[in-house]
């Protein structure tokens, strides 16, 4: 396996977290039925959404890339992580979200506000006032009045932060308002299972739900491809086939295989079958590194052992099996299965049986010493 030369032209491929990139796998429904939501006006129920998903589904970048289409539909954007100060985050991104339509006089306060030729004339003083609700009350009155609306995207949700709590209680108050406004979330399925049954924020279980799993292969296929093609280079057909099968529909692994069998030997224009299994070995080397060793560290040593029991299956596992072989009963058993499913490594493959999630994590399971 050797590394290709470096060519002139960019890799188009983004494998790096939070990255949109150029061309988006099996999600266009999900952004259409959102944006539909921003245009449908208050009240759509898609304007409360949650995304859930291991990590690499893809949560971010799908965030990301709503707040950019929105952007399109006259919505500015307040993009934010749930970590503390995220309340005043949010007000700072609206406000810079919105600076190529903001004039600030030279006392540092938003004097107006201009989409598609219309202007808002209202002042938004610089010095807070009021409590977080009342602040964004005033700001969201400044944006409608012209017909803007503010997109608020939350990622890696954290139900311990009380200032989660807050944005949640008060967003409440925004939907019965009908203002302008939309919260979009996302997060790993165990810490979005803790949010939803805090009994502070119960209004969030009505919020719609969109679990991330695998893109369909004939959409990676595609994807891959177009993505070669648009950039000036063709790949072979073998190549493509063998690339696809083993991104296992995960949408990190499309962008990390696509990024690697295109660096290998780059200066060529077609890529070939040597640079699709060279290209693989690289991503499987960054998976463990980016992905498994972290999964691996967030869950205890007994859900470790359950992964490693059904690591030894060459295909689907039964629960039964995987009891026999950590010397428990089923019924053990199954509430390590329950929390690894909650967790988004392992799934159903239906009639009782078990599979692997995370493409190549099997693999990684095998090879650990």
């Amino acid at each position: 396996m050797t590394e290709g030369t470096v060519s002139t032209r960019n890799n188009p491929f983004t494998p790096s977290f939070g990255s949109i990139p150029p061309l988006m796998a099996g999600r266009n429904y999900l952004i259409q039925d959102i944006l539909e939501g921003l245009d449908n006006g208050p009240g759509d129920p898609h304007r409360a959404t949650i995304f859930v998903g291991a990590r690499g589904s893809g949560k971010t970048a799908l965030l990301a890339k709503i707040a950019e289409d929105a952007a399109q539909h006259g919505w500015i954007n307040a993009k934010v992580t749930a970590i503390e100060g995220m309340l005043e985050d949010i007000i700072q991104r609206s406000q810079e979200s919105a600076s190529e339509f903001l004039e600030k006089n030279r006392s540092g306060k938003i004097t107006g506000v201009g989409i598609a030729g219309l202007s808002i004339t209202r002042t938004i003083e610089s010095t807070p006032e009021g409590n977080w609700r009342t602040r964004m009350n005033k700001l969201l009155d400044t944006l409608d009045e012209n017909g803007i609306g503010l997109l608020i995207t939350v990622d890696e949700v954290n139900v311990a932060l009380d200032e989660m709590r807050t944005l949640a209680a008060v967003f409440q108050h925004f939907i019965s308002e009908r203002r302008n406004v939309a919260l979009l979330m996302a997060g790993l399925p165990h810490n979005v299972s803790a949010m939803l049954q805090d009994k502070t924020i119960s209004f969030l279980r009505r919020a719609f739900q969109h679990h991330l799993g695998s893109i369909e292969l004939h959409d990676v296929k595609e994807t891959i491809k177009n993505t070669v093609e648009l950039s000036g280079r063709s790949i072979e057909e073998q190549a493509l086939d063998m690339a696809t099968l083993a991104t296992g529909g995960f949408p990190f692994l499309i962008q990390l295989i696509g990024y690697h069998i295109w660096r290998q030997h780059s200066q060529n224009e077609v890529i070939s079958m040597e640079d699709a299994e060279d290209g693989v070995e690289y991503a499987r080397s960054d998976m463990k590194r980016m992905i498994f060793d972290t999964t691996l560290r967030e869950i205890s040593d007994t859900d470790e052992k359950f992964l490693l029991a059904m690591s030894l299956d060459e295909g689907d596992s039964q629960l039964v099996d995987i009891a026999a072989r950590l010397g428990v009963t089923s019924n053990y058993a199954n509430q390590y299965r329950n929390r690894l499913i909650e967790q988004g490594i392992i799934g159903s493959a239906g009639r009782g049986k078990l599979k692997f999630e995370i493409p190549m994590l099997k693999e990684y399971l095998r090879e650990k010493p």
